[in-house]
């Protein structure tokens, strides 16, 4: 089973603008809303790939049964934990003329200690061995930033493989229980690090640097620049196909659920990066928080190229000195 844990979910409601104007008044093109957050999308992007989830997380008030409703409406499985108060809102703009997307994010209700265990509980019940475990985004008011770590430990003692998606101290603490696998952005592993290590190859050496902290697969993405992977079986880059980018929102979830489905099967890590790279492709080709059409990944896939870093390569990136993971 793929379990996918969301403590912040959303309504990310995305309104099209033919241009922004700002200080003024702004008539709208296109609007539509979305149940969000990154596990949430994550399952939705396996759902489009042909593969079953169970969504988890915290819900609140009448946008959390809106979006408990919209999962199970499209066939996503759920299993959330009601909570006081109302779910965050998440607005983006999408400006047709200069192109942009702009985000405003909400930061969700207040989450008690007691909701927090009730959770850890809820969602040891459901694991069992074998299982996979999708985990990130940001935390919402209430919640330790060492949550995910504690998820981590949980979830390997009971022989599930962890995923994390996260950024600044989540992401450190995460990173330091040794979760499966990672897929910070560039920027992401810049607030990592403090800064990108000073080398030919600074993504490289730094998917490198934590994999050697003990996480088994690595991926770094960098937008249409493609992605990295650091594995024990070898390394890899990947180069996505040039497109039409509508909105980058929900890319790199659409390419973490791309890369799960096929570790998940014991596909080789290779064609995992390639599933991840077109899903998240096609994904930026939708409006909004859309997220992949299965069509557009089954065009995009053989357009991948995915090719192996030679051993001496992966060296030589290790050249200079880098900055370890912040604890």
């Amino acid at each position: 089973m793929i379990i996918t844990l969301t403590t912040n979910p959303a309504i990310d409601h995305t309104v099209t603008l033919d241009a922004l104007v700002p200080g003024d008044t702004n008539r709208v093109v296109e609007s539509r809303s979305d149940p969000g957050g990154k596990g949430i999308n994550v399952s939705r992007a396996l759902l489009e790939l042909g593969c079953e989830s169970l969504a988890m997380g915290f819900v609140a008030g009448a946008r959390g049964r809106f979006v408990e409703h919209a999962l199970r409406e499209q066939g996503i499985y759920t299993d959330f934990l009601h909570i006081s108060g109302q779910i965050r809102t998440n607005i983006t703009i999408q400006d047709r003329k200069h192109n942009t997307t702009t985000t405003l994010n909400e930061p969700g209700p207040r989450v008690e200690a007691q909701h927090v265990a009730s959770l850890l509980q809820r969602v040891k019940k459901q694991l069992s061995p074998g299982d996979w475990l999708i985990i990130g985004g940001s935390l919402p008011p209430g919640v330790d930033p060492g949550f995910y770590a504690r998820v981590i430990t949980l979830a390997k003692g009971l022989g599930v493989r962890c995923v994390l998606d996260a950024d600044g101290e989540p992401l450190a603490r995460g990173i330091a229980a040794q979760p499966y696998l990672v897929k910070p952005n560039r920027l992401e592993v810049e607030r990592l690090l403090g800064r990108m290590p000073k080398s030919r190859e600074p993504l490289l050496e730094a998917a490198i640097r934590i994999h050697e902290a003990g996480v088994a697969v690595v991926v770094l993405s960098e937008g249409y620049q493609g992605a990295v992977m650091v594995t024990n079986e070898g390394t890899w880059r990947a180069y996505p196909p040039a497109i039409a980018a509508v909105s980058p929102v929900g890319s790199g979830d659409a390419m973490v659920a791309g890369m799960v489905q096929v570790l998940s099967q014991d596909g080789p890590p290779e064609e995992a990066l390639r599933l991840g790279v077109a899903a998240g492709t096609a994904a930026a080709m939708t409006p909004g928080t859309l997220l992949c059409r299965q069509a557009d990944v089954v065009r995009l896939l053989p357009r991948v190229q995915v090719r192996r870093i030679p051993r001496g390569d992966r060296t030589s990136a290790l050249a200079g000195a880098a900055p370890r993971p912040h604890r």
